[in-house]
């Protein structure tokens, strides 16, 4: 019966120091666990961070845009303006040659009239 309670003794021992390592790698991984929830934390907050950043760019790239387009619309204004002008500067020509032909034509009219 020693014997019996020896071994029991010695199986109670056992268990003890199982319940003892369990025990410590319990605490170890909800050590690690909580660590990993606090990375998780901070990880987040730089993410919310980094999407304001990314927010406040994209506001800025288009205002930048519409600034851009809105200069692009001037300087087609500008064009088409530019090319309307010499087209009626073109015209101008076109009728000075026109009338310095017609007013040579009378010139020389005046000039047959006064001869004869």
């Amino acid at each position: 019966q020693t014997e019996q309670t020896n071994a029991i003794k010695a199986d109670i021992q056992k268990l003890r120091g199982e319940l003892e390592a369990s025990g410590t790698t319990a605490e170890n991984l909800k050590n690690q666990l909580f660590s990993k929830e606090e990375a998780n934390k901070k990880l987040m907050q730089e993410i919310g961070s980094m999407n304001t950043e990314c927010d406040e760019q994209d506001k800025e790239l288009r205002a930048f845009l519409m600034q851009q387009t809105q200069q692009t619309n001037v300087i087609k204004a500008y064009d088409e303006k530019q090319m309307e002008l010499v087209g009626m500067l073109s015209k101008a020509e076109q009728d000075e040659a026109r009338i310095a032909k017609e007013l040579e034509a009378l010139i020389q009219q005046l000039a047959e009239a006064n001869e004869q």
